[in-house]
């Protein structure tokens, strides 16, 4: 029986379009390490993988010999051993634009209760005064699927729209500019770039430095691409009006808790692209690239 392992836990339609097709679906459970669950499964029979935003190392791709393809559920590779994948020449599938409207409603959330300043998890004894979106720059790092659906829903508010990216771009409005200009200028900058070598610690303290002292930082793309010991200082120092992120890499000086104390910082858990409908999508999705593959089909969105 061909196995597709399932890394954690995705929605039931994708699922259930395997278990059709004739594959036996395991889905891992999360007390379990992967080694762990070779006590459940025959590692020899899985063919195929659908994996989340959970860390993959090399040494866990090594105990399953039969692989033939990884179909991440997401965007981003980064939680991948790439260099493995490709040395033994395993098929790998992505999800780029299924998340883009889930994503892009957050990071709009998220700019509005900053500058709102909305409370979160408090009661409020006061009434803040906060600004309107209207008439400010947003200045958006990286322009792929999520920025421009992003892009789309500031259309109302009369903005002027910054962009930078590292190659240049058809924009529906707005201009072109360099990083140094994005930063200085913008009211609002909000990061959709993803993780590797040439985007880890982007913004660091010399760009919030390079920020002006009203301006928030929105970072709903990867944690990595933010320098956090030095986000934490331009908080606390006021350096920055504010900085609301879904994703944070915890620094060497300063953890969550000490973040989650400012009053001008807020988070959410990793939950961009948790809408029921982006998951229905996702998961089909996956499945669907799986079985298209082991049909002797091209995959709709290969990466690898």
């Amino acid at each position: 029986m061909k196995i597709i392992y399932i890394v954690e836990p995705i929605e039931e339609s994708g699922i259930n379009l395997l278990r059709k097709a004739g594959y036996s679906v395991y889905v891992r459970p999360q007390t379990l390490s992967i080694e762990e669950s070779r006590s459940q499964i025959d590692f020899q029979q899985v063919v195929g993988m659908i994996i989340r935003a959970s860390d993959l190392t090399a040494s866990e791709l090594s105990l399953f010999k039969n692989l033939a393809i990884i179909s991440r559920h997401g965007v981003g590779v980064d939680n991948l051993p790439l260099d493995t994948i490709k040395k033994r020449n395993i098929c790998l599938t992505y999800t780029p634009g299924l998340n883009a409207d889930s994503v892009a409603e957050l990071t709009l959330l998220l700019v509005l209760n900053l500058l709102r300043k909305i409370p979160v998890n408090k009661v409020s004894s006061t009434f803040p005064v906060g600004s309107s979106l209207e008439n400010k720059k947003v200045g958006l790092i990286g322009y792929g699927n999520i920025a421009q659906k992003f892009s789309s829903y500031l259309t109302p508010f009369n903005n002027k729209l910054l962009v930078y990216n590292h190659r240049p771009k058809k924009l529906s409005y707005g201009k072109q500019v360099s990083l140094t200009y994005l930063l200085a200028e913008s009211d609002i900058v909000s990061l959709h770039i993803p993780s590797n070598k040439d985007t880890r610690g982007l913004i660091g303290e010399k760009e919030l430095k390079g920020m002006k002292k009203t301006a928030f930082l929105i970072n709903t793309a990867r944690g990595s691409i933010v320098d956090s010991d030095a986000l934490y200082e331009a908080l606390i120092n006021k350096k920055i009006a504010g900085a609301a992120v879904d994703v944070l890499d915890v620094g060497q000086r300063h953890v969550l808790n000490d973040f989650i104390k400012l009053d001008n910082f807020i988070a959410t858990p990793h939950i961009g692209a948790n809408t029921n409908e982006t998951l229905k999508l996702s998961s089909l999705r996956c499945a669907k690239e799986i079985l298209l593959f082991f049909n002797g089909q091209k995959p709709i969105k290969p990466y690898l």
